[in-house]
């Protein structure tokens, strides 16, 4: 024993024994100071992406937004649009083929009333007016009857994308049943996502 402890003591007793020892310290105290990106320390809750066939988390539905409707914004939830087929429509101010779009959701909206859920998502633009001009049909002309998610981070997390238009197609369960460019959103498909509804199984 005693010969152990002689040598532990004459190894710390050299300069670069020493400096090692002092490295190995600071990189425990730092790794355990530094938070994860993903761990949530740092203010920033990050989604999980929703792979295809599955549900979106119960945080989908409760989650709150700013969503443009009739004219003004307001905080809200996606609560009431649970337990029915609901394309989400991702979109831009600085994309002219995803405004031209518009009429095409207001149309469905339309035609499936209740049967059929739609809102259009922006997550790239912070400029609440020029969002707000847009949609209202200022200088277009062409407002549009569908409400609008604005300022998001949450739902671009759940379904990551880079380029806009993109449709997000949720079945009445909430599970993740396609991710489209704008030449799927057409009648024949948006018809038989309600047909399979009537009959479908949990």
């Amino acid at each position: 024993m005693k010969t152990i402890l002689y040598n532990l003591h004459k190894a710390f007793k050299s300069k670069r024994a020493r400096v090692m020892l002092l490295c190995l310290v600071s990189m425990f105290s730092l790794s355990a100071q530094t938070p994860r990106k993903d761990s949530g320390a740092d203010g920033l809750n990050i989604a999980q992406p929703v792979m295809l066939g599955f549900r979106v988390p119960e945080e989908f539905w409760s989650h709150e937004f700013m969503i443009f409707e009739n004219g003004k914004y307001t905080r809200q939830t996606l609560e009431k649009y649970r337990g029915k087929p609901l394309i989400l429509d991702f979109w831009a101010t600085w994309c002219p083929s995803c405004i031209a779009k518009f009429p095409k959701v207001d149309q469905f909206k339309q035609i499936y009333r209740d049967r059929m859920n739609f809102i259009l998502v922006n997550s790239f633009d912070t400029d609440t007016q020029k969002i707000a001009t847009v949609l209202t049909g200022e200088g277009t002309g062409q407002p549009t009857q569908t409400a609008s998610i604005v300022n998001d981070v949450y739902l671009k997390q759940l379904f990551p994308h880079q380029s806009v238009p993109i449709y997000i197609w949720l079945d009445e369960y909430g599970r993740l049943q396609a991710s489209s460019t704008a030449n799927f959103l057409n009648d024949d498909q948006v018809r038989g996502m309600v047909e399979r509804m009537k009959g479908g199984k949990q």
